[in-house]
Formats: C-alpha cells, structure tokens, sequence
C-alpha cells in the first residue's frame, strides 16, 4: 500500500515523472550567465554546425532538473558542480514531434514518443572557468551578449528558437 502512495504522489508533485508516463521525453535547457556581465555561455552542437544554443540533457527518471543540469554542465563542458551556482528552473512546455512520434519509447513510459517536454534551468558561472567541451557533444563555445545570440539564431530551427524565446522570457525576463 505504502509503494503506491509513493507511487502516485511522485505523478502529482513530479512533473518529469508525469511527462514521461505520457510519453514526453524531459530535456533540460541550461542557460549560463556570466558572474561578470550580460552574457550566455553558448555552445555549438557537434551535429548541428549551423546552431548555437545552450547545452541541454536528457533528464533521466528519479533526477531532479538541478541534478540534470549539473551533469549536463560537466558532460558537455568540463564545469563541475563547485563551479556554477544553480539559480532556478521553469518549465518551458511540451514540443510534439510528429515525424518520431511512436518512433522511440520513452523510458518508463505507457504510451509511445510523442515528443519532448522542456525545462529551462539558470546557472552562473565565472567567465575564467576552463571550459572543455566534450567533443562528442559540442563542437565550440562562446560567451554571447544578447545581440550576438540574435545575430547566431539563423542557424537555429524555428523551433529551436521559439523554445529560446521563452527560455530567455521566463528565466532573465529578456526578450530575444
């Protein structure tokens, strides 16, 4: 009896938990800003070389959105958790996506893929931090004010950048 409480209060109050059961994949997106100044560390992905995005990860199940973003910020960058600071998360929306929906389970799931479910995470970092980048995952980084990010989001799907948009709104209240 006890194991279903816990099993549904985990569906009430975690949302990852709730998005994957409906066949939403998590992603975590992680904004980097400066210590020093206006600007966002973003990275250039090892498969997409026209985009530049912050990193983001998958967040697997029973990994609070903290821990995804701070494994996603050593896989991909070389930062370690004593080297950012953890602001906050906001939840972004779910993205379908219709040409892999049913195409892949996602992990712990009753139904199949139907796309992806977004959170946005804030952390600060020192712009002397040694980043070095995973090259299987990032194939360049660069801090960026936010008329530089402007300048770079041709490279960037239209989703990609709607997703930015939002990401910048909820998490520093600027408009991209």
């Amino acid at each position: 009896m006890l194991d279903w409480i816990k099993v549904a209060g985990k569906l009430a109050y975690d949302r990852p938990t709730r998005e994957r059961l409906l066949g939403y994949r998590p992603v975590v997106i992680c904004l980097i800003q400066s210590l020093e100044r206006d600007a966002f560390l973003f990275v250039q992905p090892a498969a997409g070389r026209g985009a530049w995005m912050p990193p983001q990860e998958g967040i697997p199940p029973n990994v609070s959105v903290e821990e995804a973003t701070s494994q996603c910020l050593d896989v991909e960058l070389g930062v370690s958790r004593k080297q950012m600071h953890f602001r906050r998360s906001v939840w972004l929306g779910r993205k379908a996506i219709p040409e892999r929906q049913g195409s892949r389970d996602v992990e712990f799931s009753i139904r199949p893929m139907q796309g992806k479910s977004y959170y946005g995470s804030l952390s600060k970092v020192a712009e002397d931090t040694p980043i070095t980048h995973n090259p299987a995952e990032v194939s360049g980084h660069e801090w960026m004010t936010l008329d530089q990010i402007r300048d770079r989001m041709d490279g960037n799907s239209d989703r990609k950048r709607e997703l930015m948009r939002v990401l910048f709104a909820k998490l520093v209240g600027m408009e991209l």
